[in-house]
C-alpha cells in the first residue's frame, strides 16, 4: 500500500471516530460509557481528532499537488503495514454496529451486585443527614447503612427511589431488588447496587422495568450485612432516566 493511500484511510478513520464520538455526545449517550465528569475531556478529544484529521487531509492535498514534481519518490514511498489500520477500524465498527444502551440486569451474571457499597467513600455520608429522606437515591441509602452505626434512626423514614427491577432467589415472597449501576470511571468498572423492596404485588413487576418505589425504610440482614429495605406503599412504572447511572 502506498503511503498516500494509507494516510487517506487513516484520515478517514480519524474523521469517522470524531463523528461517532460527537454524535454520542450530542445524543447524551456518552454517559452510557463514561463517568459524566470526563465529558469535558472527551469533548477536547473530539476537537483534537477533528484538527488531526483536517491536518492529515491538508497533507494529502499538498502531496497530490507535488506528485508531478516528485513522482519517482512517491512510487517507492511505502506506508506502514496496513494491518495497523485495523486498530483504528475495530473500535469504530463496534461503536457503529452495537447499539448504545446502559448496563442492565444481564450484566449481573458477570459483575454481580452489592447491597452495600464497599467501593464508595464515606466522605459524603455526613451531608446525607441534611438531605430530606425522600430525596436520597439508592446509593445514598446504602452509604448511610454502610458507614453509620446507629441504624435505628433510619427505621420508619420515608423513602422514594428510582431503579430497575431485579428478582433473585435469595429474596422472600413479595420482595424484589430495586437496582442501579454505579460508575466510577467508565462502564467497564461499573458495579450494581440494590435495595430490597417489599410489595404485595411484586409478582406483577417485570425484570429490568424501571420503577419509582415509595415507602418506609426498615433494616434487614442479608449475608450478615444490615441493609435497607423499603416497605413499599406504591410502585409506579417510570421511563428509564436520561442518566441511568449513579456516580460516587
Amino acid at each position: 500500500m502506498q503511503k498516500r493511500l494509507y494516510r487517506s484511510l487513516q484520515a478517514l478513520l480519524l474523521l469517522g471516530m470524531c463523528i461517532l464520538l460527537a454524535s454520542k455526545a450530542a445524543s447524551g449517550q456518552l454517559t452510557y460509557y463514561i463517568n459524566q465528569r470526563f465529558i469535558p475531556l472527551t469533548i477536547f478529544g473530539i476537537i483534537f481528532l477533528a484538527l488531526l484529521a483536517q491536518t492529515m487531509f491538508a497533507e494529502i492535498k499538498r502531496a497530490r499537488q507535488n506528485t508531478a514534481n516528485d513522482e519517482h519518490h512517491h512510487e517507492h514511498d511505502h506506508a506502514p503495514a496496513s494491518a495497523n489500520l485495523w486498530f483504528m477500524l475495530v473500535p469504530l465498527l463496534i461503536g457503529v454496529l452495537i447499539p448504545a444502551r446502559p448496563l442492565d440486569s444481564s450484566a449481573f451474571a458477570t459483575k454481580g451486585f452489592n447491597t452495600n457499597s464497599p467501593l464508595v467513600s464515606a466522605d459524603s455520608s455526613a451531608q446525607l443527614f441534611e438531605t430530606d429522606s425522600e430525596e436520597r437515591n439508592i446509593l445514598d441509602w446504602i452509604k448511610l447503612f454502610n458507614f453509620e452505626t446507629d441504624l435505628a434512626q433510619f427505621e420508619g423514614q420515608k423513602a422514594s427511589v428510582i431503579g430497575f427491577v431485579y428478582f433473585d432467589e435469595s429474596l422472600g415472597k413479595n420482595q424484589f431488588f430495586v437496582s442501579r449501576f454505579v460508575v466510577s470511571c467508565c462502564a467497564a468498572d461499573g458495579f450494581a447496587i440494590a435495595m430490597v423492596g417489599e410489595w404485595p404485588q411484586a409478582s406483577t413487576l417485570k425484570q429490568d422495568s424501571w420503577v419509582l418505589v415509595k415507602g418506609t425504610i426498615k433494616s434487614i440482614t442479608i449475608n450478615d450485612q444490615t441493609v435497607p429495605l423499603i416497605l413499599a406503599e406504591s410502585v409506579q412504572a417510570v421511563p428509564a432516566p436520561e442518566q441511568p447511572y449513579l456516580f460516587p
